[in-house]
């Protein structure tokens, strides 16, 4: 799969677009009023403790106090605690005391059996040597057995970058949140979800930094490696070097970008890693009082690249001289064989237009997405959730309705995966797809959507069709989506001449002045002296209302007789133009005098 990121910067905004295969997959967008802080590390106070939520609200500096759940609160909060009421915070002040925290809670989580008591031991001795060793060929090959139940499960397992879970990692403290957090204690966090709506950020306190190949986890003394890489040697390599290089009192995370990469690169990246973090404790040092920033992670562009830049990246094309420079500066370190990807854009013509991504992008902020075979989707936002409903529009004529209804159901299932990965829509997503009878075609819609949503990085839950056509899918929000952030976008790509202005809404006096401007380019080029007019019925009933009616005075006018046909399937506010001889539509053949052009001649 081709993958493409094309970055237009302007001076206000900056867009990122994420191309596979020529199709828009990823849209980001990034101004001063909407700047990205997932990753962010505040020295926080805490205001409120609320046990009855589990809960807790810590003031970051922000307009709304963020949210600290219980279940954000990594097990070496007491340590973290102990960190900051030193003078001169240092973690590796601390590396024997958090060896010595993380030793205890793996034994807790993991006790040692209880030994065979005397009794158990005499009886042990009395079986047979025979027996004896036949139990241990049975428990071999079961254990056997296990490994390699495990190595197959772990091939199959393709979820998100996320390479152990928090149990996994460090389980939780037995100390209750409540007793530990107190009212304007300083507190160390992290921000993991970005302000939605009049919600506050949703922050942790499991610091952690991340770099192009390790995530380094302060207070830790863990080595984990991304799932993704599923080689046992390569896992168990990364693993040995990353422990090799790694200082007491931290933890590190191998990143999938880490397969094959040399112990150099990785003792870089490493580094880079601990000066950002000397120089959050240098700022602790001078006791500052929270909230304050600490820590300022990378912008959007830099996020982009660092998370999505890879080998099958074929190309990133950027529009600024500067940004391209800087971005050609960071891949002719960290991949100097790829730097001739980046390169920079020079044309005229907007970057978007050039690379034939604008209409995409435009659709991206429209509630009418159009499919390929004639039918379509409504995309709406509510305040609990995101509804999207399939229409077949004109879609399978010739077809049973079950087979129609099908085909337009799998068909909305791909653009409905990709427009939610372009919007970035999180949280429920409710899809009412057109009414199946066959549970085996409800399974394929089904089936069709997961494989879909396997190429998108949010972490997504679907469930089956239900009876009612709705499929319901939960998905990973980090931040606001496009359509609820900038609404005005298609507008302003408008007015950047990316695309053509919106049309105006129709109205009947607007209507009535297009008839009028075709009867004249119509009589200018001596056409026949009667034409036949199909238009809805409200429409007809409309030109007709008034005495004399509009037809009357366009004979008297223009000297062209109008048959006025009223046409149900004819959409309102719309006209068509007919030969009445021949049944020739006429009307976008005179359209053209509209836009100051001289109409063809035609013989009379």
């Amino acid at each position: 799969m081709a993958k493409e990121i094309i970055i237009n910067a302007e001076k206000d905004q900056t867009r990122i677009a994420i191309v596979e295969d020529g199709t828009l997959a990823e849209f980001y967008i990034e101004d001063p009023e909407h700047e990205r802080t997932i990753g962010n590390i505040y020295l926080a106070r805490v205001c409120r403790v609320m046990p009855s939520i589990q809960a807790a609200f810590v003031d970051i500096g922000q307009q709304q106090d963020a949210f600290l759940h219980f279940s954000d609160i990594a097990p070496s909060l007491p340590l973290q605690l102990k960190f900051l009421a030193d003078p001169q915070p240092s973690v590796r002040k601390l590396a024997a005391e958090i060896e010595q925290h993380h030793q205890s809670l793996a034994r807790r989580r993991h006790p040692r059996p209880h030994r065979a008591d005397k009794s158990e031991a005499s009886d042990e001795d009395e079986t047979t040597e025979a027996a004896e060793s036949s139990r241990r060929r049975r428990l071999d090959a079961r254990l056997r057995g296990r490994r390699r139940s495990a190595q197959r499960r772990l091939q199959r397992k393709t979820s998100a970058e996320t390479t152990t879970t928090e149990a996994e990692a460090a389980p939780h403290t037995d100390v209750s949140p409540e007793t530990l957090l107190k009212r304007d204690q300083p507190l160390l966090v992290k921000i993991i979800k970005e302000p939605i709506s009049s919600k506050g950020s949703r922050v942790s306190t499991d610091i952690s930094l991340a770099g192009r190949f390790l995530v380094l986890v302060p207070f830790a003394n863990y080595v984990a490696v991304s799932k993704k890489i599923t080689s046992y040697k390569e896992r168990r390599r990364l693993r040995a070097l990353a422990r090799s290089l790694l200082p007491e009192g931290f933890g590190v995370i191998v990143r999938t970008v880490a397969e094959g990469q040399t112990a150099k690169a990785l003792d870089t990246d490493l580094r880079l890693l601990l000066e950002k973090w000397e120089r959050i404790e240098k700022k602790l040092a001078e006791h500052p009082k929270p909230p304050v920033l600490l820590h300022e992670d990378v912008n959007m562009v830099s996020s982009v690249i660092r998370d999505l830049f890879s080998e099958d990246c074929t190309r990133i094309l950027v529009d600024n001289p500067r940004l391209h420079r800087n971005i050609r500066s960071y891949v002719q370190a960290v991949a100097p064989h790829k730097v001739e990807v980046v390169q920079l854009y020079r044309g005229k013509e907007h970057i978007f237009k050039a690379t034939g991504i604008a209409e995409q992008v435009a659709q991206a902020f429209e509630s009418r997405v159009d499919l390929p075979s004639g039918g379509y989707l409504y995309i709406e936002h509510t305040e609990a959730m995101h509804v999207i409903d399939v229409n077949s529009g004109r879609a399978g004529r010739g077809l049973s309705q079950e087979e129609n209804s099908l085909r337009v159901n799998l068909e909305a299932a791909r653009v409905i995966a990709q427009q939610v990965r372009v919007r970035d829509l999180g949280g429920i997503i409710v899809i009412d797809f057109i009414d199946l009878k066959d549970e085996k075609n409800k399974k394929k819609v089904y089936d069709e959507l997961k494989k879909e949503f396997r190429k998108d990085r949010a972490v997504t839950k679907i469930l089956p069709m239900s009876d009612f056509g709705l499929v319901q899918i939960t998905r990973q929000r980090l931040r606001p989506s496009l359509t609820t952030t900038f609404d005005k976008m298609a507008e302003r790509l408008a007015r950047e001449k990316i695309l053509p202005p919106a049309p105006s809404q129709p109205t009947p006096e607007a209507l009535l002045e297009a008839m009028e401007r075709w009867l004249q380019a119509y009589r200018h080029a001596g056409g026949r002296r009667n034409v036949t007019l199909r238009v809805h019925p409200f429409t007809a009933a409309y030109l007709t209302r008034r005495v004399p009616t509009y037809p009357t005075r366009w004979l008297l006018k223009h000297l062209v007789r109008v048959r006025l046909e009223s046409d149900p399937n004819q959409p309102p506010l719309s006209f068509r133009f007919e030969d009445p001889a021949t049944g020739e539509d006429l009307t976008e053949r005179f359209a053209i005098f509209q836009n100051g052009q001289h109409p063809e001649k035609i013989p009379a």
